[in-house]
């Protein structure tokens, strides 16, 4: 695994990449607040692709401008790092609000996009999304911890994590932590990541309708378990729906929340039907 940086769209974006030399390309795309190392158990096993894995703008070591956290930016951003890396097309893979910007690619670069992988996210939001997600993902953005493993410590206690942690999730925290005069805070920044917040929920775009409008072979790949207060943040009717809004997609349930489909298990079984729909 190469740590690399790009400038695209006016910024220094950061990125993760192994097997340059291999096609076809997969670029994965992290959740609202993560970064590239949320993805480090599937970078372990997608062995047969390049892969590159997106600090997307304001997050992990890519530069965070003030303003500039719309899709539209986000898209210019992805398709900006394309090009300086000479890919004409890529297949994406996209967990959360990274597979909304999949998806918003997809429709609005086609000829750039040749499949989509979306993990556990759906057209429709759960009813209570800000209630789910503020306090137990957004939260940790506005503190600080005044040594390291009091840091891991508490995002071990997060909810979706209890009885839960895997070593290989330290990978995600580490890259998400930084040292400050007032101790370790994430890298992002809560005023950057709500302005993303309020990227998804535009009431111009209107996601079930971008939805029905992509023609790219795809799969939404569902987290089966609770995320937190005991609910599963995309419900299998939700991502069903989804599903049958696109032309050429299948839906794939697998082990593990919102989160943990990213580690353990939940990563293996992703990656196989990864590998599957790609093969």
């Amino acid at each position: 695994m190469t740590h690399r940086f790009v400038k695209a769209n006016g910024i220094e974006l950061h990125y993760l990449e192994k097997n340059t030399n291999l096609k076809p390309t997969l670029i994965l795309l992290h959740g609202l607040s993560a970064n590239a190392n949320s993805f480090e158990s599937y970078l372990e096993l997608l062995n047969n692709y390049r892969v590159i894995s997106v600090d997307l703008r304001g997050r992990g070591l890519s530069e965070k401008p003030n303003k500039g956290y719309s899709m539209q930016e986000h898209s210019k951003d992805i398709i900006e790092l394309m090009n300086a890396l000479k890919i004409d097309k890529a297949i994406l893979v996209g967990h959360s609000f990274g597979g909304l910007l999949s998806a918003y690619l997809a429709v609005y670069f086609p000829e750039r996009i040749s499949k989509i992988i979306l993990i556990d996210v759906a057209a429709k939001m759960h009813p209570e999304v800000r209630k789910l997600v503020t306090p137990s993902v957004m939260s940790r953005l506005k503190k600080s911890w005044s040594t390291y493993d009091e840091y891991i410590s508490n995002m071990k206690k997060a909810p979706f994590l209890q009885g839960k942690w895997l070593p290989e999730m330290e990978f995600f925290y580490k890259a998400d932590c930084k040292e400050t005069e007032n101790g370790i805070e994430s890298r992002s920044n809560f005023k950057h990541i709500q302005q993303a917040v309020e990227a998804v929920l535009n009431p111009d775009i209107h996601w079930e309708e971008l939805i029905t409008q992509i023609k790219q072979p795809s799969i939404v790949i569902n987290g089966t378990e609770p995320f937190v207060n005991n609910q599963v943040l995309v419900s299998k009717q939700y991502a069903m729906e989804t599903v049958n809004m696109m032309e050429n997609c299948k839906y794939v349930a697998v082990a593990g929340n919102h989160v943990t489909i990213l580690f353990g298990e939940g990563a293996k079984q992703t990656v196989s039907a990864i590998k599957k729909f790609i093969n």
